[in-house]
C-alpha cells in the first residue's frame, strides 16, 4: 500500500476529507453492484445447466439424478460462503473497533 501512497497524495491534494469519503462510497457500492450481477448470472448459469442435465437423464437413473442434485445443492453452499465472505469483509472496520 506504501508504494502506491505517494501518487495517491498527488492526485487527492486539495480534496477534502469528506468528498473523498463519498466519492470512495460511490466506487464501492458500484464495485459490489457489479460483482453480485456477475456471481448472480453466472450461479444462474450453472444452476440451470444441472438442471437441464437432471431433466435429461431417467428416472431409473438414480445415482445420477442424485450426483446432480448434489452438486447444485454444493452450488448454493459456495454461494453462501462467498457472500458470508464478502458481509464479513464489509464488517472488519466495525470490528476492529469494538475490538480495541
Amino acid at each position: 500500500m506504501e508504494k502506491y501512497r505517494a501518487s495517491a497524495e498527488k492526485v487527492l491534494k486539495g480534496i477534502h476529507p469528506d468528498l473523498q469519503a463519498k466519492e470512495a462510497l460511490l466506487k464501492a457500492t458500484f464495485a459490489s453492484q457489479q460483482r453480485e450481477e456477475f456471481f448472480n448470472e453466472a450461479y444462474g448459469d450453472i444452476l440451470t445447466q444441472y438442471f437441464t442435465s437432471w431433466l435429461s437423464t431417467d428416472p431409473h437413473e438414480v445415482k445420477t439424478r442424485e450426483f446432480i442434485y448434489n452438486s447444485a445443492l454444493s452450488l448454493g453452499d459456495v454461494k453462501q460462503k462467498l457472500i458470508n465472505f464478502e458481509t464479513y469483509g464489509k464488517n472488519i472496520p466495525y470490528i476492529e473497533d469494538n475490538e480495541q
